[in-house]
């Protein structure tokens, strides 16, 4: 796996994206940071995408190592936290001791 640059650019073609988010920017008072909505936008379609496959798929790439926590975050957002609880949940109770549970 390459590392990349976090200064690395996605490029496509915005056509009449750029010409609307161009225009609302000077129409808006103050106007508008269109790679912030950018982001955003492209951080909400990618977590749309996944599947709950896709997010265990991603968890335990970030749990072997294979991808950066920061990367991990953007896709699972909330539930990266969550997914974390759940598995040191699940830890706890797998090594608690079962013997007075025995018959």
């Amino acid at each position: 796996m390459s590392q990349e640059s976090l200064d690395d650019t996605i490029k496509f073609r915005a056509g009449p994206l750029k010409e609307a988010a161009t225009e609302l920017d000077s129409v808006h008072l103050g106007g508008i940071n269109i790679s912030a909505l950018a982001r955003e936008g492209l951080t909400q379609m990618l977590r749309r995408t996944m599947t709950d496959e896709d997010k265990i798929a991603i968890y335990e790439r970030y749990s072997a190592d294979n991808l950066s926590e920061d990367a991990a975050r953007v896709l699972l957002g909330d539930e990266f936290d969550l997914l974390q609880e759940d598995i040191d949940a699940f830890r706890e109770v797998a090594e608690d001791d079962t013997s007075d549970y025995l018959v």
